[in-house]
């Protein structure tokens, strides 16, 4: 039925976003908390903007803010917070209602404040070693925001002025594009890049003209920001010893904490935590870039809803790093480390209760359908009917751990049945990595 065995559902959609609750999702960090590129905000410069399709853009973007010139705001119909560049202060007075003020006048932003607007500088540095005291006075006095122009700037300034406003509101931006990289890097590519700076990023103010770059920007940041991965407790109900196979070990270009692992499983209905190599081993040095993943076959979760075969990692490919949270991340691999290791499946049972309500309901309804022609008094299936079945194949040894539904790890070779594991589920259905609505077989 719901097992990996003759599993005939159409997709109906994803799993809900609602958090399910059991006693695998109450377990929460106690370590600091590893934050993806893009835990930041973009704002769209429309100063120099023409034309419903970029203004259409912007809308259906994730940019929070627009910077508009006084002259435009009144008449710009929009969603986002609304930020008013303001020249002189006889302007503030014929301000909208709760517009934010953006100026390179002092006075200006120091009379807006006192009116009880939001209200920030901007600060072009000509001269960075005689501007940028002037740059850190301004960020560690606690302004609203600031945004800092410097040519060509390696982002060390930026990482100081950040460790000024450490634990301030002050949101510090840099426009894009990047004074003196015109023709060089692209204005994404920029953008992003401001995005990771000390892992909590910097703020971009954007301007373009394309409305193919604000789709791009929108979409890359989305990509790269923490998501939440629904984790459920899963009962180990098999394990069995399958001898030598190859498997995987996923090198990626960060490092892990001992909370931190990937999602990996046989089938499109889920897969088991298998964990980062951050616990210690008694004979080697710790790899903490590593999950050590399973057997070639084996779907690993990425971002954006999508899985790849095991077989397919290799340098530059994306995969979803997860904490015992379900706090997740992207990274990028560096490595995919294939060799011939003997190989050990566990195969779990998640009980329905702890699944979306769509997800249920599915479920349900293929087992309606074949409990409509079953004879009254038949069993309909050897399986629970009550539960989802996922398995993984670990290689089979000491060192390779599994996250149990307590937040404790355990080791693959001591796994027996009964244990429960924290597992991630999933609705079926899959081609090339991505959802497709069609019948499919898994076994």
């Amino acid at each position: 039925m719901v097992a990996s065995k003759k599993s005939m559902l159409s997709r109906t959609g994803g799993v809900s976003e609602h958090p399910v609750r059991s006693e695998a999702t109450v377990v929460r960090r106690a370590t600091a908390t590893i934050h993806g590129a893009g835990e930041t905000q973009w704002w769209f410069d429309a100063r120099g903007a023409d034309g419903s399709q970029v203004a259409g853009a912007v809308e259906r973007s994730n940019c929070t803010h627009i910077v508009l010139h006084v002259d435009q705001h009144k008449r710009t119909k929009t969603a986002k917070q609304k930020v008013v560049w303001v020249s002189s202060g006889d302007q503030l007075a014929g301000l909208e209602e709760g517009a934010w003020v953006f100026t390179d006048v002092e006075e200006v932003r120091v009379q807006a404040a006192a009116s009880g607007r939001k209200a920030g500088l901007f600060i072009d540095v000509e001269n960075l070693e005689r501007d940028f005291p002037r740059c850190v006075e301004i960020c560690e006095r606690g302004d609203d925001f600031v945004v800092v122009d410097i040519e060509h700037a390696t982002y060390i300034p930026y990482e100081l002025l950040l460790a000024k406003i450490d634990g301030r509101s002050t949101r510090l931006f840099r426009s894009v594009p990047i004074k003196g990289l015109s023709n060089i890097v692209d204005s994404v590519n920029q953008s992003l890049n401001a995005f990771a700076t000390m892992e909590h990023g910097i703020g971009v103010l954007f301007e373009t003209k394309s409305v193919e770059a604000i789709e791009s920007l929108s979409r890359h940041l989305a990509h790269r920001q923490s998501s939440q991965m629904q984790l459920v407790s899963a009962k180990v109900e098999e394990v069995q010893h399958t001898g030598l196979g190859h498997r995987v070990c996923v090198d990626v270009t960060s490092l892990m904490t001992a909370e931190e692992g990937m999602i990996v499983g046989s089938t499109g209905w889920g897969g088991i935590f298998v964990c980062s190599e951050t616990h210690y081993l008694p004979h080697m040095n710790l790899r903490e870039f590593r999950v050590n993943a399973g057997g070639v076959h084996s779907y690993i979760w990425g971002p954006n809803n999508n899985v790849r075969y095991l077989s397919e990692m290799k340098a530059g490919s994306e995969v979803i790093c997860t904490d015992i949270g379900g706090k997740s991340r992207v990274v990028t691999v560096g490595r995919a480390k294939i060799e011939r290791r003997p190989l050990l499946k566990i195969r779990c049972s998640v009980s329905l209760d702890q699944v979306s309500p769509e997800m249920r309901a599915t479920v349900e309804a293929v087992n309606r359908s074949q409990s409509d022609v079953t004879p009254q008094g038949e069993k309909l299936s050897a399986e629970n009917l009550d539960c989802i079945y996922v398995n993984t194949f670990l290689q089979n040894d000491w060192h390779v751990r599994v996250m149990g539904a307590d937040g404790k790890t355990r080791h693959s070779t001591f796994i027996q049945p009964g244990d429960q594991l924290l597992a991630h589920v999933d609705m079926p259905g899959r081609h090339t990595g991505l959802k497709v609505t069609e019948h499919i077989l898994e076994q």
